[in-house]
């Protein structure tokens, strides 16, 4: 039993209810609340400059291109990817810092896989060269060769950063294939790891290193160039 008074309903347990009118104006205005205060697409729109950091005249980052899944983006063409593999970080054309021009053009051909290990005994993949020699301010176009049915690598660290995100030059082919791209290096005498990232095949004996200038000495580990810093004794 319920008594109406006005606008209001007093229950059974005495305690005032809103009458239906009341509660279909309750209603709409939360909805249009709730629309206010919820953020539109372009307000979710993500900013950034890849840790407001740039390179050459673009972003860092990858925006997607309306190519067949290639990646597109600031840092020379920041990624070239496609089902067959990708090329990520490539530089055709910003110099590093310390290089007033271009000293001489590179084109080196690497192949990649299981066989490539066999003069080396406890190895399971390989490259056919363990060493790169190249004149600083060089422009090196790398012609990636994967002659295995799996996915392998060819990776450079620690190049400037401000070049390269994470200091990286990155090529990757996924099973038989092959992959170009292009890096310039700076003038400075250095020795760089170059290694396939994939899991446990660096030490399965994809490792190499890429001299500029003759080097800094040789890196621990290259098969059949130096020892590793840590061998097995057994």
């Amino acid at each position: 039993m319920s008594t109406t008074l006005g606008v209001f309903t007093i229950g059974v347990i005495g305690m005032p209810i809103l009458a239906a009118e009341e509660v279909s104006v309750t209603s709409e205005k939360a909805a249009t609340d709730s629309q206010a205060s919820t953020p539109s697409s372009k307000d979710k729109k993500m900013e950034g400059k890849c840790g407001e950091g740039k390179c050459g005249e673009g972003k860092c980052g990858a925006n997607m291109s309306k190519g067949k899944g290639a990646m597109e983006g600031g840092c020379g063409a920041n990624m070239r990817m496609d089902a067959g593999g990708m090329v990520m970080n490539e530089n055709l054309d910003n110099l590093p810092s310390d290089c007033k021009k271009i000293s001489e053009e590179i084109n080196i051909t690497v192949r990649a896989g299981a066989k490539f290990a066999k003069p080396f005994p406890g190895t399971t993949y390989g490259f056919d060269k363990n060493e790169y020699n190249v004149p600083g301010c060089s422009k090196i176009t790398v012609r990636f060769i994967n002659e295995d049915s799996i996915r392998h690598q060819w990776m450079v660290h620690n190049l400037p950063k401000y070049l390269y995100p994470q200091g990286m030059y990155h090529m990757e082919v996924n099973g038989p294939g092959e992959r170009t791209g292009t890096f310039i290096v700076p003038s400075v005498a250095k020795t760089y790891l170059v290694h396939c990232d994939l899991a446990s095949h660096m030490e399965k004996g994809m490792k190499a290193q890429l001299k500029v200038n003759g080097g800094d000495g040789n890196l621990p580990g290259i098969p059949g160039i130096s020892k590793h810093k840590y061998s097995d004794k057994y």
